[in-house]
């Protein structure tokens, strides 16, 4: 069995998201004629990438008659996501569902939900279980769900999309205040993101430069590991030109999607369970990492000065 992998694109339109590249996907699945298994698509994204146009994605998948699996980690909480689902399932075909109970119910890690518009495939799913793995996912989820109710878990959902445009701008203020700005990705209320291209001394084009890729490397992922001492989790912190091997293929631009992504950046959700005074924190913690980021910086540099 292979993996064939369609990249993502940059958005055409003037946004700072990166995309599905349905050309791309259409000429894999005719070179792959009769060979393909399933395509896996994935509305769960960190910025700048945001949910796969799953409907059209669909409708190629009715057209070549394959199956369409889609990776829903936590798109339940979101009401766009659902929408864009509900259309794929009605415009095009799709197979199942696969969602997270962790992400989307608040409990421990290690449950899924496959839900499937077909009851044959839910059938299936169910034949295949091996009856021999551990109970605990269900019972959490069933546990946490009797626990909060439905007016629980709708108030949940309201308070994160209360707090969704206060996040937002949050954010791009801290992100001005140290001459960086957010990323512009509409399509993704979820996960947002700002660039980190000032806490870089280095620049033009990494994948010429070994050294300077490393040196710059070292610089952004050592802002993760402040943010990471000073108990600031979920956060992602991503270099220019990473790359790693998996297998036989080379991710480069590993991390954000597409190989040629133009900014250093880091992401955080606004996702359920999150209350304003996690999100005042949250934001608190952010604001002194900058500021001791850059406080080290000058000391170092007067120390070399000095030297």
């Amino acid at each position: 069995m292979t993996c064939v992998v369609v990249p993502t694109k940059l958005d055409p339109e003037n946004t700072d998201e990166v995309v599905t590249d349905l050309d791309a996907m259409e000429r894999a699945l005719k070179e792959n004629e009769g060979r393909v298994l399933a395509v896996i698509t994935t509305t769960s994204c960190f910025a700048p990438r945001i949910p796969d146009q799953i409907d059209e994605v669909g409708k190629l998948c009715m057209k070549e008659d394959v199956c369409h699996v889609i990776n829903n980690a936590y798109g339940l909480q979101c009401k766009k996501t659902c929408k864009l689902i509900n259309r794929a399932c009605t415009v095009g075909r799709v197979d199942a569902i696969v969602c997270s109970t962790d992400k989307n119910f608040l409990v421990p890690v290690g449950g899924a939900i496959v839900v499937s518009p077909k009851d044959e495939v839910i059938r299936n799913v169910g034949k295949v279980y091996p009856g021999r793995a551990s109970a605990s996912p269900i019972i959490d989820l069933f546990i946490t769900l009797l626990s909060m109710g439905l007016e629980g878990y709708s108030g949940l959902l309201s308070e994160r999309n209360r707090l969704l445009p206060k996040f937002e701008q949050k954010f791009s203020e801290i992100a001005e205040k140290y001459g960086e700005r957010i990323l512009h990705c509409p399509r993704n209320t979820i996960s947002f993101g700002i660039t980190l291209d000032t806490l870089t001394r280095g620049g033009g084009d990494l994948s010429e430069d070994e050294t300077l890729k490393k040196k710059v490397s070292k610089e952004i992922t050592y802002f993760g590991s402040m943010l990471f001492t000073r108990c600031v989790s979920g956060t992602r912190v991503v270099p220019r030109g990473e790359s790693k091997t998996m297998g036989n293929d080379k991710f480069i631009g590993f991390g954000s999607s597409t190989e040629k992504y133009g900014n250093p950046y880091m992401t955080a959700a606004c996702a359920i369970g999150l209350g304003e005074d996690e999100c005042d924190e949250f934001f608190a913690r952010l604001d002194k990492a900058f500021k001791d980021f850059f406080a080290k910086r000058k000391k170092d540099d007067a120390k070399k000065a000095g030297s």
